[in-house]
Order: C-alpha cells, then sequence, then structure tokens
C-alpha cells in the first residue's frame, strides 16, 4: 500500500483545515527559510537514504509553487510529476521504510480539495503570506492617503465650493464613489469629478424624497 492510499481513509471533516487560501501568489518568493537546525537533528535525516532526502528537499521547494502555496497533490502520478520523476520511481521510493511523504500531513484547502501539508514549511510560508498581506495592505493605504489628500483640490477644480473641500466626510464618500463607478486605469480629471458629484447629489436629492 502506498502512503497516498494510507491517507484516503481519513475523512475530510477530521483533516486540518490549511489556513493559505487557494489563490495567494508569492511571485517575489524566491526564496524561502530553511531551519537548517531541525534539518540536522531530525529522525528523518538520519534514518531516510539519500535519495529520499533529496526527493524531499526538491518537494519542499516545488510546494512553494503549488496552490494553495506550500501544499502538495495527493495523487501518486501528480506527486511524480512535480517532483520530475517517473511514476515507477515515486513509487519505489514511497514503498521503502521512509518515504519523500515524511512528516507531510494531509488537510483540507479553501476549495474543499485534500492536499499534503508539512508543519515546517507551512510555519515559513505562513510568515511570508503575511508579509504580503502587510505589503498589499501599506500600499493600499498610501494610495488612499494619496487619492484623499489630492481631492480636495480636484472638487475645487470641478466647480465645488470650499466648503465641500474641506468636508472630510464628503471627501470620503466622494472617493468611494470614483472607486465604484470609474474605469480602472481612468485618471480623475476635473470633468469626471463634476460627473460623480452631480450624480452624488442627484442621489441624495432621490433618497431625501
Amino acid at each position: 500500500m502506498t502512503a497516498q492510499a494510507a491517507f484516503q481513509v481519513v475523512e475530510a471533516k477530521e483533516l486540518f483545515r490549511y489556513p493559505i487560501p487557494v489563490g495567494v501568489r508569492l511571485e517575489s518568493h524566491g526564496w524561502f527559510q530553511f531551519h537548517h537546525a531541525w534539518w540536522r537533528t531530525s529522525e528523518f535525516r538520519r534514518d531516510a537514504d539519500r535519495e529520499v532526502r533529496a526527493v524531499f528537499l526538491d518537494l519542499l521547494c516545488a510546494a512553494q509553487d503549488e496552490d494553495p502555496v506550500g501544499t502538495l497533490p495527493m495523487a501518486d502520478r501528480e506527486l511524480a510529476w512535480v517532483a520530475r520523476m517517473s511514476l515507477d520511481d515515486w513509487l519505489r521510493l514511497t514503498s521503502r521504510d521512509v518515504t519523500p511523504l515524511h512528516g507531510w500531513k494531509p488537510c483540507t484547502v479553501s476549495d474543499g480539495r485534500m492536499r499534503f501539508y508539512h508543519p515546517k514549511l507551512l510555519q515559513v510560508t505562513e510568515g511570508a503570506a503575511r508579509m504580503k498581506v502587510e505589503a498589499e495592505t501599506r500600499r493600499a493605504d498610501d494610495r488612499e492617503r494619496k487619492r484623499l489628500k489630492e481631492l480636495p483640490d480636484r472638487i475645487l477644480r470641478a466647480g465645488g465650493s470650499q466648503r465641500l473641500a474641506q468636508d472630510l466626510a464628503y471627501i470620503c464618500r466622494l472617493d468611494q464613489f470614483l472607486l465604484d463607478t470609474l474605469e480602472p486605469g481612468k485618471s480623475r480629471t476635473a470633468a469626471r469629478v463634476r460627473e460623480a458629484m452631480e450624480k452624488m447629489e442627484l442621489a441624495d436629492t432621490r433618497f431625501a424624497k
């Protein structure tokens, strides 16, 4: 019985829920931290032969390009492809006492599939994913600050009053309206800002009736 078949008896509802969702890509993640102290002292490194250890390391690296990042498929044929080896060679390695899947555990991912994950690799991958999210949040905050800073002048150039240009609540509403209605890539010209202000005023009038 292969390692893959042994995991099929586990019901999905009992499995660990992988925390990184499908679709999160780490394009700039060209390297990942390696816990060399764990590797040097692990029972796996002590007990596995060199061929198995080499394929195990290949799987750690390959998992960084999978979706969700840091996971592996469960089917032997797919695992052989990920390891870039023939199915026969893969099955030969998984029939050994210590296999390249040592330490890999089944999990469910956000789209309901079952995949393999490795707890040590997850620690590293979660850190990289968290850094990406934090960086994206900082960029979004910077873009928002720039938009809100520029909008008062756009309001004045669009014919708006000084009162509106100083009304933070109005500025935030107008900013969100432009985000919702302006096509991506379109600049906030005076004409487009004036059109947005007129539509907002019309909507407010209808709401007040």
